[in-house]
């Protein structure tokens, strides 16, 4: 499963609060860790851990953090020969807040993130050549998300967007995503349509309409929705004692990644990557919440074991 990665890499600052600030509040008491995050290195990670061979394209900046995040991701099996040093910009900061109910708020200083242009990543074209995937979010440039996806589509390869933080889509684009996967503000916005939990198909529909051709819904607790021209599903949450939601969505991404590498997308595809998700919000941190292979596979059976005794 051979999966390019393009995208976002940050270093993430997070506060464990008793309760998100309101404005104008300062919350004591907080417990703070510093991490690696970023949408595309949380996601290029998650592939990798997961079983896919992963190459990642993204932009580091003129400070320290650009030389110890190389070397976290050659530690985790990524190819890194396609980062771009950008020495006119810091390399992304994530502040972060997370309260002890698990819900979080963000801000990003993306640095050197915005100087991944589409002039830059041209002349990484050939690793298109070899790819399975192509894996993109959107905390880098719109016009090389663009150029990158209708790149891929010509040369046949499927191109998962995962339009986060979300911004509008154009039809030339929609129409080269093989699988869009948002959550549900995501596809309200993108659509937009108001999401009501009762009309998660018309929403979908809208976005085949537009152009994409697998549309996935993540719902959080919930589990998920996919929908296509054949068919549509929806997957049940698994249940867990969520701690921080950061990096659920994106390991949900990078577990979809390794197995519509192999395949076309179905009801286990879900499943598989939704039982990564629920494992990650067990834990705190975006990267360090990332599940390995074998505990995603444990995980797995040990739910099917207790389903079987329930039935």
């Amino acid at each position: 499963m051979k999966i390019v990665v393009v995208g976002s890499s940050n270093i993430d600052m997070v506060a464990q609060v008793n309760h998100l600030p309101a404005p104008g509040e300062t919350v004591g008491h907080a417990r703070f860790m510093q991490s690696f995050g970023g949408k595309g290195a949380n996601q290029a990670v998650a592939a990798a851990r997961l079983g896919g061979s992963v190459t990642f394209v993204t932009s580091l900046g003129n400070d320290m953090y650009a030389k110890v995040l190389k070397g976290h991701f050659r530690e985790e099996g990524i190819i890194t020969d396609y980062i771009v040093d950008d020495s006119a910009n810091p390399t992304g900061i994530a502040l972060i807040f997370v309260a002890d109910s698990g819900e979080n708020c963000i801000a990003v200083a993306p640095g050197a993130n915005g100087s991944l242009l589409p002039g830059m990543v041209s002349n990484f074209s050939e690793v298109l050549d070899d790819a399975d995937i192509v894996v993109m979010q959107a905390e880098i440039p719109y016009d090389t998300i663009k150029h990158i996806a209708l790149d891929a589509s010509k040369r046949g390869k499927k191109v998962l967007f995962n339009p986060a933080p979300a911004c509008h889509i154009d039809p030339e684009l929609m129409k080269a995503i093989n699988i869009l996967v948002v959550n549900e503000l995501e596809a309200e916005f993108i659509s937009g349509i108001t999401y009501t939990k009762n009309n998660i198909e018309f929403i979908a529909d809208s976005l085949i309409e537009a152009g994409a051709q697998n549309v996935v819904i993540t719902l959080g607790s919930d589990g998920a929705y996919m929908k296509n021209r054949k068919e549509s599903f929806r997957i049940s949450g698994f249940k867990v004692s969520a701690i921080d939601t950061i990096a659920a969505g994106d390991t949900f991404c990078g577990a979809l990644a390794v197995v519509c590498a192999q395949k076309e997308i179905d009801y286990e595809s879900l499943r598989f990557s939704n039982a990564a998700a629920a494992i990650a919000v067990t834990r705190s941190g975006a990267q360090p919440s990332i599940p390995m292979l074998s505990e995603v596979v444990q995980f797995l059976a040990d739910h099917k074991k207790e389903e079987t005794a329930l039935n």
